[in-house]
């Protein structure tokens, strides 16, 4: 029997931060970087490359919403006190889909906050997140 294809929908992968997903998230995105260090002699006519630190970034967006009954969901205004209180947090690039196989953990710094707030339309936020130190595979509980 042939297995089924599934394309995976941007719901089914989230950012949480602290334990908690942010309120009302429209977008997320992880970027992880591998730095290539120069391998050069007097003996090599080119230069070879090998591999160096990896660094990586996660970024969210998501509409402002004021809603006293959800809390266990990261609003706005707190994501925007991380940056503030400079507070390092606990990242995990979370796919609650099951044949997903892996969750990403680290750590890092909420790194920029912007709010917008457009007349007639709705006010977003967006933040970036900063890694600090490893980001590693998780099994999934």
């Amino acid at each position: 029997m042939a297995s089924e294809r599934k394309v995976i929908q941007g719901e089914d992968i989230i950012i949480v931060i602290d334990g908690k997903p942010t309120l009302h998230a429209t977008t997320h995105s992880l970027k992880v970087d591998l730095e290539l260090k120069e391998l050069r002699t007097k003996n090599t006519n080119g230069k070879e490359k090998c591999a160096g630190d990896i660094s990586w970034s996660a970024d969210g967006d998501g509409l402002v919403v004021i809603d006293p009954e959800i809390t266990e969901h990261l609003t706005a205004e707190e994501v925007l006190d991380l940056v503030l209180s400079k507070t390092e947090v606990e990242v995990m690039l979370k796919a609650p889909l099951q044949g997903l196989t892996k969750n990403y953990k680290g750590k890092g710094f909420v790194t920029s906050f912007s709010l917008s707030t457009p007349a007639g339309d709705n006010s977003t936020y967006n933040y970036s997140i900063t890694g600090s130190g490893d980001l590693a595979a998780a099994t999934k509980a």
